[in-house]
């Protein structure tokens, strides 16, 4: 099958960065996701297929593992390919290089085909299109542990989801999630961070206008970070490994 593997270029641009001139946590997200989307179309499984059978992709669980930060107007290469089927869930794995290709980051991520009406996982023979084979590919993590929340977290502050940070979905993009968890290290330590290890639970939507309660805890350079949704469900839970 073509496209097994999916690489796209890509260049630090000046917003994408922090004020140390690093890429953003969230920009990270973005440089991924977007690369699993790009991917997928050239599967036959992307935005357009699914909206025409009512279906979309939720991404459920992601660990990213960063081994250097990138600087404004470096030149990277993301690679990707789907890495099989667990139960409901489907795989991908990302790899991040830069120019001189030395691997500087490393993802694995788990997603959902819901049904658009009532927002059900499908079963995965429910797919537009078959996916490659890449069971001789490598898998970077295991996303079997739970992510649970934390009962005894008091919140600390609420964000207010504004429409402009919901994706194609009608959801606050899952990129936002990860900026929320830099803003909290930021928040918490007063210092910007550099984010070694990040895994990211994705749990309820949240739609606009509405807000998120947040709370969490930093033990040295490791934090646990939690979101609830207006109702006091959990929408997302976190958790990092930093320095700053």
């Amino acid at each position: 099958m073509e496209h097994r593997i999916y690489r796209e270029n890509i260049r630090v641009r000046h917003r994408e960065a922090d004020r140390n001139g690093r890429l953003k946590l969230l920009s990270w997200f973005d440089f991924l996701q977007e690369a699993a989307a790009n991917h997928a179309a050239r599967l036959g499984v992307g935005l357009n297929a699914l909206t025409e059978r009512g279906q979309l992709w939720v991404l459920s669980r992601l660990k990213l593992e960063i081994r250097r930060s990138p600087q404004i107007g470096e030149e990277l290469t993301v690679e990707t390919y789907p890495s099989g089927v667990n139960r409901l869930f489907f795989t991908r794995e990302f790899q991040v290089f830069d120019k001189s290709g030395e691997v500087i980051a490393r993802a694995s991520s788990a997603w959902l085909l819901l049904s658009a009406a009532k927002l059900r996982p499908l079963r995965p023979d429910q797919l537009p299109s078959p996916l490659p084979d890449n069971s001789a590919l490598p898998v970077h993590f295991r996303l079997d542990e739970k992510l649970p929340g934390d009962d005894a977290l008091a919140e600390e502050f609420a964000v207010p989801v504004r429409f402009s940070m919901e994706d194609v979905n009608g959801h606050l993009n899952n990129a936002e999630y990860a900026g929320l968890v830099q803003d909290y290290v930021m928040w918490k330590t007063g210092k910007e961070p550099c984010f070694r290890t990040v895994e990211l639970a994705f749990l309820s939507a949240v739609r606009a206008p509405a807000s998120l309660h947040i709370a969490g805890a930093v033990d040295g350079n490791r934090l646990f970070v939690q979101g609830r949704n207006d109702e006091g469900a959990l929408s997302f839970t976190a958790r990092t490994l930093f320095q700053s």
